[in-house]
């Protein structure tokens, strides 16, 4: 495991993952989000089983649902609090985009009929 974090990207990089669940609570500071099997956009790698993130507007603006795909920007950092379910967690989620049928992601899929 040591040398996979390793050779993860030290830069803020795309990543994609499943909407687990949503904690709304009145006072904003204690809602939080569940973003589950979170892979790397680009070569579809797993990092991360399952991570809790606080539940800001970029996120409510997506009008999110459990099992939602999600895209997002974060940085890679090691998890000295425990937040996530590995040994690295992700730090300030950026560019966030819901997958679906009505909207694309910030790179989206390119199908060929070659």
């Amino acid at each position: 495991m040591e040398e996979d974090l390793q050779n993860l990207p030290k830069i803020r990089t795309r990543f994609r993952g499943t909407v687990e669940s949503i904690s709304i609570d009145p006072n904003p500071e204690k809602a939080r989000i569940l973003i589950k099997d979170i892979k790397l956009l680009v070569s579809g790698r797993k990092v991360i089983y399952a991570q809790d993130f606080y539940y800001s507007y970029r996120f409510r603006k997506q009008n999110l649902k459990q099992g939602d795909p999600v895209e997002f920007d974060a940085r890679i950092r090691p998890d000295k609090r425990g937040v996530s379910s590995g040994k690295i967690r992700l730090n300030y989620p950026t560019k966030i985009y819901k997958q679906g049928p009505d909207q694309a992601g910030l790179f989206p899929e390119v199908r060929s009929n070659i």
